[in-house]
């Protein structure tokens, strides 16, 4: 993450060009896979995050679709946290990580080797970008799931869903009946929810992208024995821009939300236990 919102307001720089160039670095970030933490440490030896659009345009507006952004599963929480710094300040959190995308096991740190049936499971990140289509307003969601001791069964039916979510353009994506195929009912140990709106007029043609601006809202909430969740953008993400797919056929063509202007997904992901409340990381 480059740095917090207060310190970007103290350092802005100067010329017309200088501060272009600064909102474009800013604007890159953000469109970025988030880096997934908790404001305490997790008990559980495996997570899975989940992203989704909730408002894709259709032919037959004001009829909605549903769209993966993003599937992670094999993250393992660290033992020890990180200082990161957000636009709520200083936070110490507990980053979630892949600790080998091409192994069945992970280490928990503190916790010795364990079995990760679920790693290796993965859609690549697609930061958001609602087209010049109604709806203008796309909100998305993002969860966090428990996964620890997943059946082998219910890691496969998980890792259908991520296969099947990608060969049909990511479209039509339901996560309940996802995490109920898998055995993951009442697991969702955190959530988060946001905005991200077109600055519109909606175009006549279908399939056509957003204009390069935007504005976003966000909140979070969390149940159970969940923690409190922060997810922060991290530059290095290699699926944040430019990235297309058909919406089924070839009358639907969709552009997935890969330009990343206007967006906000580095915004918190709350839990029940330490607090309810939005902090937008990596702005």
């Amino acid at each position: 993450m480059a740095s917090d919102r207060a310190q970007q307001q103290q350092q802005q720089p100067a010329s017309p060009i200088g501060r272009a160039a600064d909102q474009a670095r800013r604007h890159t970030v953000t469109a970025s896979r988030p880096r997934i933490g908790t404001l305490s440490r997790l008990n559980g030896t495996s997570y899975a995050v989940m992203m989704v659009d909730l408002d894709v345009p259709t032919d037959t507006p004001p009829a909605t679709d549903t769209l993966l952004h993003w599937m992670q599963a094999g993250l393992v929480p660290s033992a020890t946290p990180t200082r990161m710094n957000t636009t709520a300040g200083t936070l110490q959190v507990f980053l979630l990580g892949d600790p080998s995308a091409s192994s069945n096991t992970g280490t928990s740190a503190g916790r010795g080797r364990v079995a990760n049936a679920t790693a290796g499971i993965a859609v690549p990140y697609v930061g958001p970008n609602p087209p010049a289509r109604t709806p203008l307003s796309h909100r998305y969601v993002q969860l966090l799931v428990d996964t620890s001791g997943v059946t082998g069964q219910g890691a496969e039916a998980l890792r259908r869903a991520a296969a099947s979510a990608t060969k049909t353009t990511r479209r039509g994506f339901d996560p309940s009946a996802a995490l109920a195929a898998a055995g993951l009912e009442g697991r969702v140990v955190a959530g988060n929810s946001f905005n991200v709106t077109n600055a519109g007029p909606p175009a006549n043609s279908t399939g056509a992208s957003g204009p390069k601006s935007g504005s976003e809202s966000g909140s979070g909430s969390g149940s159970g024995s969940g923690s409190g969740s922060a997810s922060e953008s991290d530059a290095s993400g290699s699926d944040g821009s430019s990235s297309r797919a058909g919406a089924g056929d070839g009358a639907r063509q969709t552009v997935l939300p890969g330009e990343g202007v206007g967006s906000r997904p580095g915004s918190v992901l709350v839990g029940g236990l330490v607090a309810v409340g939005v902090v937008a990381l990596g702005l």
